[in-house]
């Protein structure tokens, strides 16, 4: 998991330096794996959030502008982007390993009727 961390933490600033709100970053260990689960209007300019660090679990809930909001659920689509990205890489990377272990099978006539029903 910390490798997994590490990566995306060196992607997510790439993709997404200068863009950092106090709602994304956690107050207890300062990484910014922070996603709401649950929210609700709080009035007409403001939100309230249940927000938990996926690093270190730690819960919180805030109030927030509706500026405050729209620029987190910003970086969170940023966010998911990079995840999204990376899981398509991966599955043409694990595609493109199946079909090449298949055709050499079948170029070392390791294959044969059989094997398909």
């Amino acid at each position: 998991m910390s490798r997994f961390r590490c990566w995306l933490r060196r992607s997510r600033g790439r993709a997404c330096a200068g863009t950092a709100t106090p709602l994304d970053l956690c107050p207890t260990c300062g990484e910014g794996f922070v996603y709401p689960v649950q929210w609700t209007e709080s009035g007409s300019a403001e939100w309230w959030l249940l927000l938990r660090c996926g690093a270190c679990g730690e819960w919180r809930d805030v109030v927030a502008s509706n500026h405050a909001v729209a620029a987190f659920d910003r970086l969170l689509d940023e966010e998911m982007d990079v995840i999204k990205a990376a899981a398509e890489k991966l599955e043409r990377e694990s595609l493109a390993a199946a079909a090449d272990t298949f055709g050499t099978a079948l170029r070392l006539d390791l294959l044969g009727a059989d094997d398909f029903r």
